[in-house]
């Protein structure tokens, strides 16, 4: 039976804000704490979590004094008070801790993607129903973006006519530590982890719904720096293509090895016009002219480009559960991402197109 939770919306007085927690600090986590506690009006960070002494020293250096930090996970949700839960762990624990927020009567924002496993993703997507009540928010960081929001503004209003085709990529600065081949074995390959954004940016723009038919996808990659990759299955660079049966397509590449920094770019084709998102990945205004000729500089990671749209993020979450309206980006969305993510992960390992039955669900042969 579903579990009825009430949000009391109505009940809150204007000046109401919402009471939220983050668990795991790592990298991201990190940033999530500080956007919550310095940059969300309607929000304060009451407490914070992670099981590592180190994340746990920095919490205690930089977060408010008043926010209680943990190491214990059932002492973080058993937080008197707690409205809501930001999940910024490792992949495989989003779904775990998204249920046991829900059962602790707390709404969720759980960062991309849900689970790298397809088959968890839905288990969680199912067992989130019975708590209708309260909010459940993917982040999909490039939804907040105000260039991709401007984009999605001018297709709604018709101006590009019929869209049929986003071409975009995302190109990470290279990590001469080698990194990603440790966390690639946990991350779900390239395509789950990175490729995902741009699955659900472009699903996003085209207004593609769930009901829609996937007719094929199918992928390729190499490895340009990192062959330690290919034992893990995975790519350090890799190209994706998605057909649906009325026409609308995208493609895109992946890199983890751009030399010139965080290069995350959109192409949008339609009937009328096309529009071109980030084409010069431009860290500001600024043109440098010296002995080397005349340059601009370029964002050096993902976190410089979309600072603004992770702190709008969660402010449109504490906005959704404090007026009680939809949130923008939901499990169904990561999903149906997750859906065609996985399907482009065996194309690649496979070498071979993967078609889609009459549910979207991919026919793995």
């Amino acid at each position: 039976m579903p579990v009825a939770v009430p949000t009391n919306s109505s009940a809150r007085p204007e000046s109401r804000r919402l009471r939220i927690g983050v668990i795991g600090l790592g990298r991201m986590g990190q940033r999530h704490a500080r956007n919550v506690a310095f940059a969300a009006p309607r929000a304060e960070l009451v407490a914070a979590c992670d099981l590592l002494a180190e994340n746990v020293s920095w919490a205690r250096t930089n977060l408010p004094g008043h926010t209680s930090i943990y190491d214990d996970e059932d002492a973080f949700f058993q937080h008197e008070g707690l409205d809501a839960v930001l999940i910024a762990t490792e992949t495989s624990t989003h779904a775990p801790l998204a249920l046991k927020a829900l059962q602790a009567r707390q709404h969720v924002l759980v960062e991309k993607p849900v689970s790298v496993d397809q088959e968890t993703a839905k288990e969680f997507a199912s067992k989130s129903k019975q708590y209708p009540g309260l909010k459940v928010m993917v982040g999909f960081s490039r939804r907040f973006d105000e260039s991709y929001r401007e984009a999605k503004r001018m297709i709604d209003t018709g101006l590009v006519g019929q869209p049929f085709l986003i071409k975009s990529s995302t190109n990470d600065q290279y990590d001469p530590s080698g990194f990603f081949i440790a966390y690639s074995a946990k991350s779900g390959g390239i395509f789950m982890d990175c490729g995902i954004h741009d699955i659900d940016m472009a699903r996003w723009l085209l207004d593609i719904s769930p009901s829609q038919r996937i007719k094929r996808v199918f992928a390729s990659g190499t490895n340009v720096r990192h062959p330690e990759l290919a034992a893990s299955g995975d790519a350090d660079n890799a190209l994706g293509f998605v057909e649906y049966e009325d026409g609308k397509s995208f493609t895109f590449h992946l890199s983890r090895t751009a030399m010139h920094g965080h290069d995350c770019a959109c192409e949008v084709l339609g009937s009328e016009a096309k529009l071109l998102v980030n084409q010069n990945p431009r860290m500001n205004r600024l043109d440098v002219a010296d002995q080397h000729g005349v340059r601009t500089l370029s964002t050096p990671t993902y976190y410089e480009r979309f600072r603004e749209a992770f702190v709008a993020e969660v402010n449109a979450f504490a906005d959704s559960v404090l007026d009680d309206t939809a949130v923008p980006s939901t499990v169904t969305d990561a999903i149906e991402a997750g859906n065609i993510a996985h399907a482009l992960t065996v194309s690649f390992r496979t070498g071979k197109p993967v078609l889609f039955d009459e549910e979207n669900q991919p026919i793995l042969v």
